[in-house]
């Protein structure tokens, strides 16, 4: 089996198999278990994974991965969430990765003694959010939706940020030799153009599956647009990974219009994620199998420091300047942004190991390659077990409230399957009036619907009256959402010129006083 590709294949899904399983019994970031597997089968120990066989190096693995990565995370989110927060999202996803960078890049010339061109390297590589450590630790956590969804946000875009800084940065370290301006220009041109492209890849591609109504074949449909974007974008000298989460945003839109049925929208994202799992698990298979413990050892606690002061200086002082445009966020709610999006995982494994593999090229000192794959991967490590296993207690800490269990955990089930009862039952009334069902049907499955929406309603009542403070939670959250669609309106009046700035300036003082009361409210409780 040795010699053969398909043992390796085998070998690398049985694997990450098993360090899923692994990691869900352990409660664990599913990447330690993956490294750990990959160190364990790969040419420190055992030898059994040879990536070469599969003409597979650390570099072409991250060139293959990120892409489906950052395509699956852009597919997966809703920009319709992302309105009442718009300009916190576009800062938390530009300002806070440059502060990233300039604030690692400080502490890797400190503590590591690196040169300027890899401290910058180093900095742009940890700047990287992993959606992977993130997202499922927000599904296991009851916070506010505001909240996920700026975390969410960040975890799906500012990989593309972190990559244009670390394109750029590493023309400059392998021999590219440009001024300040030249470097801030290729900056803005891969960035721009790679939103035109995606912008023009994505609605042209779009408006072909509309007007040929492309439904069975989304799962194919989505492999051309990544293909295409990413193409596109490389041609030009732009981002093919930038290109790609801007085409996957747009090819959203088209899998959530009402000509495409749910059951090809649920398959496409299905597949997508179990390409996404795949991916990761690569890149952690690989790079664990090109850990030598002799190398990394020396790294181990001065990587642990530069994770401490990530998550507790850089991090921190990364949210409280990008969120400086948004002041409805509280203290204790930055707090926790803050450190829900400490883990650091994927994609800066995918980078640490472009610079390895230019290291292997000569085009790269080997000896400051090695120093930042060994503290990249000791950083994901540190951020991604410290966030994940205390994500449950700073929240409690903060809001008084954790992961979803008890009495409230059953509530927001309940309101959950009301709410999606409801829009069944708008549904068939609607197919009802329009003739597509029987009266006799109709009726049938109402009342049923009606006496089980009617149950759920009473065992709602019943966890209120039990604890009161539930519904107060709940009802504050209601209230806050509703005072920022205030806002946003405000916002869309004033741009129409439909208010003088006198009486909006008043409207936006008096709605910004409701919401830090409301803060100062709930701090209380």
């Amino acid at each position: 089996m040795a010699g053969l590709p398909l043992g390796q294949v085998v070998i690398v899904i049985v694997a990450a198999i098993a360090a899923a399983r692994v990691a869900g019994k352990f409660r664990v970031p599913e990447l330690v278990p993956l490294l750990l597997a990959g160190y364990i089968l790969g040419g420190d120990l055992l030898g059994f994974l040879r990536p070469e066989e599969l003409g597979a190096s650390v570099g072409s693995v991250a060139l293959l991965a990120v892409p489906v990565i950052l395509f699956n995370d852009g597919m997966r989110t809703d920009l319709r969430n992302l309105h009442e927060s718009f300009k916190t999202v576009v800062s938390i996803n530009t300002v806070a990765v440059l502060v990233t960078v300039v604030g690692m890049a400080f502490f890797a010339s400190i503590v590591l003694h690196l040169s300027l061109i890899s401290s910058i390297l180093l900095g742009a590589i940890l700047a990287s959010t992993d959606p992977a450590g993130v997202i499922p630790v927000l599904r296991k956590l009851n916070i506010s939706k505001r909240l996920s969804t700026i975390l969410e946000a960040e975890s799906a875009f500012n990989d593309a940020s972190a990559i244009a800084v670390f394109t750029v940065a590493l023309g400059l370290a392998v021999g590219n030799r440009v001024t300040l301006n030249e470097g801030v220009a290729q900056l803005v041109y891969l960035v721009g153009m790679s939103i035109i492209v995606a912008v023009a890849v994505g609605f042209a591609l779009n408006e072909f599956f509309r007007q040929f109504k492309v439904q069975s074949d989304l799962v194919l449909s989505s492999f051309v647009v990544l293909m295409v974007s990413y193409a596109a974008a490389e041609t030009v000298g732009a981002s093919g990974v930038i290109a790609a989460v801007g085409s996957a945003l747009i090819f959203r839109q088209y899998l959530q219009s009402p000509g495409v049925e749910s059951v090809h929208r649920m398959r496409v994202l299905s597949v997508w994620s179990d390409l996404n799992f795949l991916a990761i698990a690569v890149i952690f298979l690989v790079l664990g199998s090109e850990v030598r413990l002799g190398a990394l050892a020396p790294f181990v606690v001065l990587g642990f420091a530069l994770a401490l002061a990530f998550m507790l200086i850089v991090r921190p002082l990364t949210i409280l300047v990008s969120m400086l445009v948004d002041n409805s966020f509280s203290l204790r709610e930055k707090a926790v942004i803050s450190w829900l999006g400490s883990p650091r995982g994927s994609v800066s494994a995918a980078l640490a190991s472009i610079i390895l593999a230019k290291s292997h090229e000569g085009a790269f000192s080997a000896q400051e390659a090695s120093v930042i794959f060994s503290i990249t991967l000791v950083v994901i490590i540190a951020t991604s077990v410290i966030a994940g296993l205390s994500a449950s207690q700073v929240v409690r800490r903060l809001f008084g409230m954790g992961s979803e269990t008890g009495l409230e955990g059953e509530y927001q089930v309940l309101a959950v399957e009301l709410k999606t009862m409801m829009v069944a039952s708008r549904k068939l009334r609607e197919e009802w009036k329009q003739g597509m069902v029987s009266t006799k049907i109709y009726d049938a499955i109402n009342a049923e619907h009606a006496r089980h929406m009617k149950e759920i309603e009473d065992k709602l009542a019943a966890i209120s009256a039990k604890a009161p403070a539930i519904e107060d939670k709940v009802r504050a959250l209601r209230v806050r959402e509703v005072i920022l669609n205030q806002l946003s309106a405000l916002e869309v009046s004033y741009d129409n010129k439909e208010i003088p700035q006198a009486a909006y300036a008043e409207l936006l003082g008096k709605y910004e006083a409701q919401l830090n009361r409301l803060s100062e409210i709930e701090e209380m409780h």
